[in-house]
């Protein structure tokens, strides 16, 4: 099936995909559950045709050295495309000033969210720069970790550290005014 997909028979592409769908579908899901974010199904489907797409347009399937190992390669690719869409839907997250929609981290059951530490908070930080803002949001009010938010926003554990160390030193300073 693989050779006549590489030859573009399009009955074997129909079957390819038919096949190997639910396994794309399963390996991005798991991808996109363990980064932490909230995803919904539309996510997950358009990751799947992504990779259906690059292996039809870009002739991937050729690129595979061992055949019998083709859903090993499926599942690796489909994870790393899966990746690839989380790094950007966060870059166009982190490229809104305002509130970068904390709303897409998963909920973790730690409680309720106080809309009054929100906007005071935001009144606090208004100066400081979107990323040093979205560090301290998830730290004060969604509780998360140094090293949840490291992982969530791609960079070392010591950065998010030092950021919420210092910008809490800040706070300090403007809540005692």
């Amino acid at each position: 099936m693989i050779e006549r997909c590489i030859r573009r028979e399009e009955r074997a592409w129909e079957e390819f995909i038919e096949r190997f769908s639910g396994l794309l579908y399963y390996s991005a899901k798991k991808r996109l559950q363990k980064s932490g974010m909230m995803f919904m199904q539309q996510d997950v489907e358009d990751i799947v045709q992504a990779v259906f797409m690059d292996i039809w347009e870009k002739q991937h399937l050729e690129k595979v050295k061992d055949r019998k190992k083709i859903t090993a390669w499926l599942s690796v690719t489909a994870q790393n495309r899966a990746l690839n869409y989380m790094r950007q839907k966060r870059e166009m997250l982190l490229r809104e000033e305002d509130l970068y929609k904390i709303n897409n981290l998963r909920a973790d059951g730690k409680g309720c969210i106080d809309e009054e530490l929100i906007v005071g908070l935001d009144k606090c930080i208004e100066d400081f720069e979107p990323r040093h803002k979205i560090v301290l949001k998830l730290n004060i009010i969604y509780g998360k970790t140094h090293k949840e938010i490291a992982r969530f926003m791609n960079m070392p554990m010591s950065t998010v550290a030092t950021i919420i160390a210092r910008k809490k030193k800040k706070l300090k300073f403007f809540l005692m005014e």
